[in-house]
């Protein structure tokens, strides 16, 4: 028998609520001219990203928890925003306008399980769907790969805990 998670104050740690790790919105944004990314950490923390067309780039550091299967909370703490560097293999601020506290909260329920992307013709994606949009989608296909803290663009402007 599995011990239930040890919660300490807003983490939730050895949650088997299948969020942990890195989404992007990309494959679901067709003919959208902005894409959303999400950064699940094990111990609670994460990041969002917006970015446009225009090299518009934002990220939005929180704390994260599930109260309940298929619900999710996100306490903003940090909002970095700037212009992203083209060229560049992943997401990279090539100057920051504003970087500072940020106080706001998101609670919604969502869902996973295979999506397919809009168009047709590719086969479904492991995708998470929330009822309330975050960062702008309401769907998220999981990327490869482990999670660091590190992949947040935002990192070397606010390495904190």
């Amino acid at each position: 028998m599995t011990p239930a998670p040890r919660r300490t104050g807003f983490v939730r740690r050895g949650a088997g609520d299948g969020l942990e790790g890195r989404w992007t919105s990309t494959p679901f944004d067709l003919g959208a001219m902005e894409s959303s990314e999400l950064g699940f950490l094990p111990d609670g923390r994460g990041w969002s990203l917006w970015a446009s067309a225009g090299e518009g780039l934002s990220v939005t550091r929180f704390r994260w928890h599930c109260p309940a299967p298929g619900r999710l909370v996100l306490r903003e703490e940090w909002l970095t925003c700037g212009d992203w560097a083209p060229g560049e293999e992943d997401w990279s601020f090539a100057s920051v306008d504003s970087s500072g506290p940020a106080d706001g909260m998101t609670a919604t329920a969502y869902t996973l399980g295979p999506q397919p992307p809009p168009g047709g013709g590719e086969r479904p994606l492991w995708a998470v769907r929330f009822e309330q949009a975050v960062e702008f989608s309401h769907f998220f296909a999981r990327e490869e790969g482990p999670v660091r803290p590190d992949q947040d663009p935002s990192y070397r402007y606010f390495p904190g805990p």
